[in-house]
């Protein structure tokens, strides 16, 4: 998941509290057209305007002015970029769309990354994402105004989402399968733990300007630089562009670093892996592309003729209608959580009064979001899990905002509010982690691609609404909270619709997927008449 951006965007971003900058006298006598003395004028500075009035003998005259001389920041203008471009007022939404560009280039990069590394290999696409981030990320220290910057950000976003997907399927092919759960929970862990570190740099950095946060999270990839010389490429990948090579190239090395015997390593390759065919034409293969068009003909016409007779998965899941319902059902979840997990992070600096240290205890509940994703998913089931932790972050996210609307009369109850939103913000951030897990298991493998992407599509437009609640928050205090809570108990009585796919061998057709949720919706009874009767 590319939440970084999201993480930078509280210190780049955040809101500096304001008002218009005093009038001198000349600019009031050149924007006013009262008849009366300056020093006769009463004059108020609001934070978007300016309230004027004059007591003349006969009556009260009373204008409005915008701020013309510009803004009074109660901090530093450096500190974020909010103050140093005056993006207040009503240009305060250009702050929160920010973050849309950013999502908008998350799904730009998604593409074009995914489409590079098929064609050139998961390490070139995952250095050239790496390398882009790294230059974009550090440049955008150094932009003067707001237009360029947010070009950046829509690259940031395309090369930020291009590391993580690259990234992943890099690692999902070169560790052994049984390794590969464990790899992903040590990821969402590492993640997890990345931003509390970042929680504590944010602490330290205080009060410098918003351009030294944005270069840490530039310089974060400074490592890439030396990635392409340590890095190898994905054995899959290669096995797949009949690079065997370079795969045996990358297998002695490998056992030269490990102290192994070469010669061994490259036979059991040889004999396990590549098919009698191909190995008794491997040195050919390699050094001759015409030769490899040859060998590989017959497997490709196959491959061809495989495809013909395969129907285009994209249209089936719009033609059953129960497979719609389950597809519909997996996209408002995935809409719920990522514009409660997005929503509730951009807003973690209102969870106290402290920002830094509100932040820092949104960065803990993810890590323990993590550790729960880890201890109950195999052990109760998905259905159950994204239920019972949907359930809990809607009656959280509720009660935060029962709470916060009566701190003012109570302040004991800031207490209650903090509490209540981290909750649901720990609850969310398990459901969301389950998602990854649960989607592509639901669908069958005809359509279990197209079902994920549209899944995800769904998540990121819920990622594009997210970055306004911080507006909506600012006007409407209980509104973000009520939308995320409501949106989430629904879920709770949706998933009732879904299947438990623990312990399930994934289904390979429709036809199986449903004939498989249709005996899990079968009661105990039914299913022991059913016994009875087949007796």
């Amino acid at each position: 998941m590319s939440h970084s951006n999201f993480v930078s965007q509280h210190e780049e971003g955040f809101h500096v509290p304001s008002r218009c900058k005093e009038l001198n006298d000349s600019s009031v006598l050149e924007g006013l057209v009262l008849q009366a003395d300056v020093s006769d004028l009463n004059i108020t500075y609001h934070e978007c305007g300016i309230s004027i009035t004059s007591n003349m003998s006969d009556r009260v005259d009373s204008i409005g002015l915008s701020c013309i001389e510009g803004y009074q920041y109660e901090k530093p203008r450096e500190l974020s970029l909010v103050s140093e471009w005056d993006i207040v007022c009503e240009k305060e939404g250009l702050s929160d769309l920010l973050q849309t560009l950013y999502m908008f280039g998350t799904g730009i990069g998604a593409v074009v990354f995914t489409v590079v590394a098929d064609r050139f290999g998961r390490k070139f696409s995952n250095v050239l994402a790496g390398v882009s981030f790294f230059v974009v990320g550090t440049g955008m220290a150094f932009i003067p105004t707001f237009v360029p910057f947010a070009v950046l950000r829509v690259l940031q976003g395309a090369t930020q989402m291009g590391v993580s997907l690259t990234s992943t399927t890099l690692y999902l092919e070169i560790v052994p399968t049984r390794h590969r759960s464990k790899m992903s929970v040590f990821a969402t862990i590492v993640w997890s733990a990345s931003i509390v570190i970042y929680a504590v740099a944010a602490y330290l950095m205080k009060d410098l300007s918003w351009r030294y946060h944005q270069l840490v999270v530039g310089l974060t990839s400074t490592y890439y630089i030396v990635v392409p010389w340590v890095l190898d490429e994905s054995y899959r990948w290669l096995a797949a562009n009949n690079m065997y090579d370079v795969i045996e190239r990358n297998l002695k090395k490998a056992s030269r670093m490990n102290s192994k015997n070469a010669n061994v390593v490259i036979t059991t390759f040889r004999d396990q892996v590549l098919s009698p065919r191909l190995h008794d034409h491997l040195p050919f293969l390699t050094h001759s592309s015409n030769g490899e068009r040859a060998c590989c003909r017959h497997s490709e016409n196959v491959l061809s003729k495989q495809h013909e007779t395969e129907e285009k998965p994209f249209l089936q899941i719009f033609k059953d209608g129960q497979i719609l319902m389950v597809s519909a059902i997996i996209w408002f979840i995935w809409l719920t959580d990522c514009l409660t997990y997005y929503g509730l992070q951009l807003n973690s600096t209102k969870f106290h009064s402290d920002k830094y240290i509100g932040f820092g205890l949104s960065a803990i509940t993810d890590l323990l979001a993590s550790i729960m994703f880890w201890l109950t998913v195999d052990r109760f089931g998905r259905r159950r899990t994204c239920l019972v932790f949907h359930l809990i972050a809607g009656l959280s996210l509720i009660a935060s905002v029962i709470f916060n609307n009566y701190k003012d009369k109570i302040p004991s109850f800031s207490v209650a509010v903090t509490t209540f939103s981290l909750i649901g913000k720990f609850a969310i951030a398990t459901t969301f982690n389950l998602l990854w897990l649960y989607t592509p298991e639901i669908f069958p493998t005809k359509i279990r691609s197209v079902g994920f992407g549209l899944a995800s599509l769904a998540g990121r437009i819920g990622g594009l609404l997210a970055p306004f609640s911080r507006t909506l928050y600012r006007h409407y205090p209980w509104a973000p909270g009520s939308v995320f809570g409501s949106c989430c108990i629904l879920v709770t009585f949706l998933m009732r619709y879904l299947p438990e796919t623990n312990n399930q061998e994934l289904p390979q057709t429709i036809r199986e997927m449903k004939q498989w949720m249709r005996q899990q919706r079968e009661t105990p009874k039914k299913k022991q008449n059913n016994i009875i009767t087949e007796t």
